[in-house]
């Protein structure tokens, strides 16, 4: 009978351990999912402002630190060229921070097309990895092609 006690004690603190490593070691999954097959001139036409332009400086603005995820970068971008939307002379493009939640990377003194979203009024606008923003090397924008009226977002991440 105290052979069996002891057996049951060591199964049920083996079964807690590895519950409480297991806990430990996992983590919520999330990835940055963007529609594969996407083109440029579907990406141009999603996009509130399309223009060119060169990152001059850049921050990490901390948002609530009880919330995983929301800090950005803010890159601050001396406009060239508009292409598509109105944007003033120097804007604020924002981005998320985490490449899991479809944040992107740009370099200070790098000229890039930038993809961006929303009311440029208050000389800031959004981007993410999907987007389409990449180096202005590779030439303007090409809006032309089958665009269609496609609803579907060009970045999914899941929710933990």
């Amino acid at each position: 009978m105290a052979r069996l006690r002891l057996f049951a004690h060591t199964a049920g603190v083996l079964t807690a351990a590895a519950t409480l490593i297991a806990a430990v070691l996992t983590s919520p999954a999330s990835a940055c999912s963007c529609v594969p097959g996407d083109t440029e001139p579907q990406r141009y036409q999603r996009a509130n402002h399309v223009f060119s332009g060169t990152v001059v400086a850049s921050e990490t603005e901390a948002n609530d630190p009880s919330t995983v995820g929301d800090d950005r970068y803010r890159y601050r971008v001396e406009v060239d060229v508009e292409y598509k939307g109105d944007v003033p002379p120097m804007v604020d493009v924002l981005t998320s921070v985490h490449g899991s939640t479809c944040g992107t990377t740009l370099a200070v003194g790098t000229e890039y097309l930038v993809f961006a979203f929303g009311d440029s009024s208050d000389a800031r606008v959004d981007t993410h990895l999907c987007s389409g923003t990449r180096h202005a090397s590779g030439g303007p924008p090409t809006s032309q092609g089958p665009t269609g009226s496609s609803t579907t977002p060009t970045c999914s991440t899941p929710t933990p």
